[in-house]
């Protein structure tokens, strides 16, 4: 997998962040040395506008 159009994302919460506004998921994994589960997205500006969006309010959710 190419790293430079790929988002690793490690929270549950963004997931469903994410999720929230459309965005799909194309893996779901579990990382084999700490045995928890991510998720990739495909970056795009619209990825980003959303990640932003829920930085600004995570610590409001």
């Amino acid at each position: 997998m190419n790293d430079n159009v790929n988002f690793y994302c490690y929270s549950l919460k963004l997931f469903h962040f994410l999720s929230a506004f459309g965005e799909k998921c194309y893996v779901s994994k579990i990382n084999s040395v700490s045995n928890t589960r991510y998720w990739l997205f495909k970056k795009s500006e619209r990825l980003d506008k959303i990640i932003a969006l829920y930085n600004k309010v995570k610590h409001t959710i």
